[in-house]
């Protein structure tokens, strides 16, 4: 992702995106190795995000996180957006590579779509969200993101959404290959039409080349 000689480096910490309605949490597991909650080593970038690094004998997890702007039509209310953008890269082959994205305590009846929900109180609305299959399975085919065998392996049930709760459940990486997922974390006032959902909607390369410039 970026050259780690020359940046500084920073205090590990959990990659936890705080939110008005709480914390946004993510859990990770790659070939059955369940990535511990904080990095081995972290490093500030010039953008104000933070690139982390977890190693294993068989793969090496990069984390980039960090806020970005998000770009919204006219009219909509102001929103803070987070994005963490986890990259495995697999020294051998791993089986399965599964990201976990969570926000604990969101409202049952809050908006949802297929890879992404809405939660909204009174006070703030919320909104999280990344790839669904079929995005992954486009980037796969055009040599983006994620491996070109992923095109295949993808089935309909890769994303899962239960209440406040996503989880990618991805196929195999092998030796050499990485594979990228991303998770969005939108956040404004409640709004008759609030732009968390849009804010969430992002282009990944474009959001990656913001966070490590």
């Amino acid at each position: 992702m970026v050259d780690t000689e020359v940046l500084p480096r920073t205090d590990p910490r959990a990659l936890d995106v705080v939110t008005p309605l709480g914390a946004v949490r993510f859990a990770v597991r790659v070939g059955g190795w369940d990535v511990p909650a904080r990095p081995e080593l972290t490093w500030g970038l010039a953008s104000g995000a933070r690139l982390c690094r977890w190693r294993h004998p068989f793969v090496r997890l990069d984390v980039v996180a960090g806020p970005t702007v998000p770009r919204l039509p006219g009219g909509y209310p102001v929103v803070a957006r987070e994005v963490t953008v986890f990259r495995v890269l697999a020294r051998e082959s791993v089986d399965d590579f599964v990201v976990r994205a969570e926000l604990a305590g969101a409202p049952e009846d809050g908006s949802r779509w297929e890879s992404a929900f809405s939660a909204e109180t009174a006070d703030a609305v919320v909104s999280v969200g990344g790839p669904s299959a079929e995005m992954l399975r486009r980037c796969s085919r055009a040599g983006q993101h994620v491996p070109p065998y992923w095109s295949r392996l993808l089935g309909g049930d890769a994303v899962e959404r239960v209440g406040g709760r996503l989880t990618w459940r991805l196929p195999r990486v092998e030796r050499g290959d990485y594979a990228d997922v991303w998770v969005s974390v939108a956040w404004s006032e409640p709004s008759e039409h609030p732009g968390t959902a849009v804010a969430i909607d992002i282009d990944p390369a474009r959001v990656l080349r913001e966070l490590t410039q």
